[in-house]
């Protein structure tokens, strides 16, 4: 059995968790993501190629998989493999969603969030990821490699007791976006991964004012995600604990050097970062 740090490491990506972030770091740290080229394969020749096709082109170099995808892609994938992956308190992933694909007309959503209103897009639309989308992801679909396709407002306690197996076998760090800077630690040191400092963006500039009412209107839509948030977050601060990254001053040294490097580098990464998505014209997920 190889090492942790010498496995095939799948990013879970679900959207508003702080994901690109942490993609930006996998780059930093292995090179182009296979999904990356898997893409270009997929668009390069005008012609769409089923993906488990696409994915014939990995090569022996590739680390990792990046992308906004749930549970299961590792039957079409490199062996051994380890997912990680960060969740996010449901209410603010799904205001933070539709705050970003309202105000941004690239966004992947735009259309569907411009002319509703949070509730309206929130309880109203029938986007599987607004309906315990975390707990969808993690639990998978036999048919689908997006996301589980559960009938919306279907979902049940089972779905969520498969997400919690898959959790405990095949995930080595589910981390917080709460919690970013420790989710980084710990990731770095269960993965070998050495510094992992940051430049964050891609959050939304946007902030919508939110009722109690709404806000409880969408935790009871997406009751599974909070039972699932609340159990991520108890084990999260166990493996905290277990790591010595629990009384604060190895975070409080990497912050301040996280700082600095952003002061130095945030201004001119995001004038590339926009401009390069300007460039593409394509609409991108969040």
């Amino acid at each position: 059995m190889k090492k942790l740090s010498q496995q095939f490491i799948i990013f879970l990506h679900i959207q508003k968790t702080g994901g690109i972030t942490l993609q930006r770091l996998l780059r930093q740290k292995f090179g182009p993501s296979l999904m990356t080229r898997t893409a270009k394969v997929l668009m390069g020749k005008g012609q769409a190629l089923p993906l488990e096709e696409s994915l014939k082109s990995k090569q022996i170099q590739d680390r990792y998989f990046a992308g906004h995808i749930c549970f299961g892609v590792h039957r079409l994938l490199p062996q051994p493999f380890t997912y990680i992956t960060l969740l996010r308190e449901p209410v603010s992933r799904i205001i933070s969603l539709y705050d970003f694909s309202r105000s941004n007309p690239m966004a992947f959503y735009h259309k569907i969030a411009v002319d509703r209103t949070l509730e309206e897009f929130a309880l109203s639309t029938d986007l599987p990821e607004l309906d315990n989308g975390q707990v969808r992801f993690l639990a998978g679909d036999s048919h689908d490699l997006f996301i589980n396709q559960t009938p919306v407002n279907s979902c049940e306690e089972s779905l969520l007791d498969i997400a919690k197996l898959n959790m405990k076998n095949h995930f080595s760090v589910v981390g917080l976006t709460e919690y970013f800077d420790q989710s980084m630690l710990l990731m770095s040191k269960v993965m070998n991964w050495g510094n992992c400092y940051y430049l964050r963006l891609n959050s939304s500039s946007e902030k919508t004012e939110v009722s109690e009412k709404i806000k409880a209107k969408i935790a009871e839509r997406n009751y599974l995600d909070v039972l699932l948030y609340k159990y991520t977050k108890e084990n999260f601060l166990t493996m905290l604990q277990s790591y010595h990254l629990d009384d604060g001053k190895e975070l409080q040294a990497f912050q301040d050097w996280n700082y600095r490097l952003n002061q130095y580098l945030e201004k001119p990464y995001f004038i590339y970062h926009r401009s390069k998505s300007l460039l593409r014209g394509k609409a991108y997920r969040p």
